[in-house]
C-alpha cells in the first residue's frame, strides 16, 4: 500500500483525482485516475481504481473524489488497477502521477539523474578561446567552463562581456539515467489539430526511494524551468530544479 502524489512539473500535490470513465463499448462507468488526452495525435491513459466504500458513495455523488494512498492490483485482463485503502504501510516506494506539461511546439521527458554532462566550445568562439589562451578540446567540465567563459568573452566582447552568462560561447550535453520508475499506465498530450506541432507523454509510476528522477520540458517555456527533479525521502518528495539544487545542495 503506497502513499500517492500528483507531479505537476515542479508542482507537487499528496494524493490523486479519482474521476469518472465511460467505457464505451459496455456502456459502464468505472472509477480510474487519467492521464494524456483523447484526439488525434493523443492518447488517454486510464488506470482504473477499486474505490473504498466511504469514496465510491463520494465518487457517485461528486463525479470525483480524491484518494491518498492504494495498492497497486490487477484487471482480469491481466493489466494495473489501484486499490484504494485508507493509509499506507510502506515507505519504500510511492505511486506518481506525472501531469508533466509541453513547451510550446515541444515535447517532454522522464528520465533518471544526470549520469553524465560535458561541454562543447562554440565553433565560431575557437578563435576567441586561442586568443585568450584556453586550450581548444572536445570537451569541457563545468568547473572549466565556469574559469573560461568569461576570459572567451572578453576576447569576443570587450564592452558587453560582463553581461554574459557564466556558460555562454559553450554548448551543454547531457546524459541521463534510464526512469526508474514502473509505469502502471501512460498518456500522450499534444498540441494541434493532429497533434503535430509538440507532444509529450504522462504517466502513472511506482517510484522507488532515495533515487532521483526528473521530468524534462522542450520548446518555448517563456523563462519557465526546462526540467525539474525529485526524490522520495521516504518522509517527503523533494522536488528542485538543477540550479537549486547545486545553489542548496539538497540531493
Amino acid at each position: 500500500m503506497y502513499k500517492i502524489f500528483t507531479v505537476e512539473s515542479g508542482h507537487v500535490t499528496e494524493g490523486v483525482r479519482v474521476e469518472k470513465f465511460k467505457l464505451h463499448g459496455a456502456g459502464v462507468i468505472i472509477p480510474a485516475v487519467l492521464v494524456g488526452d483523447m484526439g488525434r495525435g493523443r492518447k488517454l491513459g486510464v488506470l482504473p481504481v477499486q474505490l473504498l466504500p466511504d469514496q465510491q458513495e463520494i465518487w457517485e455523488e461528486k463525479g470525483g473524489v480524491t484518494i491518498h494512498a492504494a495498492e497497486v492490483g490487477q484487471t482480469q485482463a491481466g493489466n494495473s488497477k489501484l486499490l484504494s485503502c485508507s493509509k499506507e504501510n510502506t515507505t519504500e516506494r510511492i505511486i506518481v502521477v506525472f501531469r508533466t506539461k509541453i513547451g510550446y511546439r515541444g515535447s517532454n521527458s522522464h528520465t533518471g539523474d544526470i549520469a553524465n554532462e560535458w561541454w562543447e566550445l562554440d565553433y565560431w568562439h575557437k578563435p576567441d578561446a586561442e586568443k585568450a589562451g584556453v586550450e581548444v578540446k572536445p570537451r569541457y567540465t563545468r568547473e572549466e567552463v565556469q574559469k573560461y567563459s568569461q576570459r572567451i568573452m572578453r576576447i569576443a566582447y570587450p564592452v558587453e562581456y560582463h553581461q554574459c552568462r557564466w556558460d555562454d560561447g559553450f554548448k551543454r550535453h547531457v546524459e541521463f539515467h534510464p526512469f526508474p520508475g514502473e509505469i502502471l499506465a501512460d498518456g500522450i498530450i499534444a498540441q494541434g489539430a493532429a497533434g503535430r506541432m509538440g507532444s509529450g507523454k504522462q504517466l502513472i509510476a511506482l517510484m522507488p526511494k532515495n533515487t532521483v528522477f526528473r521530468t524534462g520540458y522542450s520548446g518555448r517555456l517563456y523563462g519557465a524551468p526546462s526540467a525539474h527533479y525529485y526524490v522520495w525521502t521516504g518522509e517527503k518528495l523533494l522536488f528542485a530544479t538543477l540550479e537549486e539544487r547545486q545553489l542548496a545542495d539538497l540531493f
